[in-house]
């Protein structure tokens, strides 16, 4: 749904004979694919950071008693 309005734009301007190139149609099949990619990467390396960050904040509170 995020990449709908950029999918209209490029619809309406092609209805206006403003054709874009092969590529930017490619790209718009495919970005939804990599923002899911990248949406999970990006959780695993937040439960992989969790244990350092508690960690920390354990060495922190150590200190500050």
């Amino acid at each position: 749904s995020m990449f709908e309005p950029l999918k209209e734009t490029v619809a309406l301007l092609s209805t206006y004979g403003e054709e874009m190139p092969e590529e930017i149609h490619l790209q718009l099949q495919e970005l939804p694919e990599h923002w899911d990619g990248t949406k999970k990467l990006c959780l695993r390396v937040k439960q992989s950071a969790a244990p350092l960050q508690a960690n920390e904040v354990n060495i922190i509170r150590k200190k500050c008693q």
